[in-house]
């Protein structure tokens, strides 16, 4: 060939062409996104026996869901106007009955995602539990939830709410099987007048295990008293009879509480300040934004709940600065508060709303002494010491 010659890769006028090929890096980054889609396609597939917690939303307890109130009261029950928000917090539980969980699912959870927790499904549901017995169980226990807040509030406002202490299972096999009936109503033990569970829980201990307590109850209307066999508990070494007791309240007024498709008991303290603000003057809240989580006993104990982690995360990003905990749920809230927030250990309803009443009294949360987890801890591991 004859003329100018030209390079590979030019053109004859010695311009160069569009580049059309691929190179190395870029081959590379490709061939890397490529292999990440369809990894993650391929654990979509594989399912995992895992049950994954994260935040759920959060409801105002003052408030309404679906365009109705949370708390409707009785038209002959003196209510007052409120402001401020009283949040319940949820979470969502992937990986129940009948709900898989991907291998997906469980890497973003395990080690992407700091409000969320997994845990082995074995140690949440039973094998043969379905999804239908988890929810009426959840069902039965938001309903017994909600009376007991409705009693613990009355109560706090100085309304009186009678109540009588019955049996509400009897244990197979145990002492009092054949002896004790179901809604027995338990009016004394050993001659004294008892006034709910924990009196004849007491008082049973005044009785040497193996020996029978006397209990005076009324049985299908008619008053009996029997003697009722006893033994020690096998890990506590307390005297037990064997069955267990549920209060039947006598109430008042009609407290109606609407919690949409809400199940479980955890909201019962929210519930319980919110039904307390509302039919008491003054605004509890003062305006302020509080959430929290927990059950209510009838003689206003509170008691743990599971997903506190996410239940904290949900109240963050709601916007509230306070959060009421559980004290016996303070190992867990330790070390993974959100950034923000305060959150405050209560036992008791009266603490709840106490703190509460501080809260919305002052100028700057920040400049409160309100109790926290890690102090609560310290006590209790200081206590355990002293006591040996």
């Amino acid at each position: 060939m004859t003329g100018q010659g030209y390079h590979e890769g030019y053109a004859k006028d010695g311009t160069q062409p569009p580049h059309t090929g691929i190179g190395w890096r870029s081959g590379a980054a490709l061939a890397f996104a490529v292999a990440v889609v369809l990894g993650a396609a391929g654990l979509n597939w594989v399912k995992v026996d895992q049950v994954v917690y994260s935040p759920g939303p959060v409801y105002d307890t003052l408030g309404t869901i679906d365009d109705e109130d949370v708390v409707r009261m009785d038209p002959d029950l003196p209510t007052y106007p409120t402001d401020g928000a009283l949040y319940f917090t949820t979470i969502r539980l992937a990986g129940g009955p009948g709900d898989d969980v991907s291998a997906w699912d469980y890497v973003v959870a395990r080690w992407l995602d700091p409000s969320t927790t997994v845990v082995p499904r074995e140690d949440v549901f039973p094998d043969d539990v379905t999804a239908d017995q988890i929810r009426e169980q959840n069902t039965e226990l938001m309903q017994h939830s909600q009376q007991d807040a409705a009693v613990v509030a009355l109560r706090a406002a100085g309304i009186e709410v009678p109540e009588d202490i019955v049996v509400a299972q009897v244990i197979a096999d145990a002492p009092a099987d054949g002896v004790l009936h179901v809604d027995d109503q338990i009016l004394a033990v050993e001659g004294e007048s008892m006034h709910d569970a924990e009196t004849v829980r007491a008082r049973l201990q005044e009785v040497d295990p193996g020996q029978s307590a006397t209990m005076t109850l009324v049985r299908d209307g008619e008053e009996v008293e029997i003697d009722v066999p006893t033994k020690a508990d096998e890990e506590t070494g307390r005297t037990i009879v064997g069955v267990y007791l549920a209060p039947r309240y006598d109430m008042p007024y009609d407290v109606t509480i609407d919690a949409g498709n809400v199940g479980g008991p955890s909201a019962g303290m929210m519930f319980a300040l919110a039904i307390y603000d509302t039919i008491t003057e003054g605004s509890m809240t003062g305006g302020e934004s509080f959430a929290g989580t927990g059950t209510i006993s009838g003689n206003g104990t509170v008691g743990p709940i599971g997903g506190i982690q996410q239940k904290m995360f949900a109240s963050a990003r709601a916007g509230s600065e306070v959060f009421l905990a559980p004290a016996d749920n303070c190992r867990d809230v330790v070390g993974h508060e959100p950034r923000g927030l305060t959150v405050v250990p209560v036992s008791t309803f009266e603490e709840a709303r106490g703190y509460v009443e501080q809260v919305a009294s002052a100028d700057d949360v920040d400049d409160l002494a309100l109790p926290t987890c890690a102090a609560t801890l310290e006590d209790a591991d200081d206590a355990d010491t002293t006591g040996g």
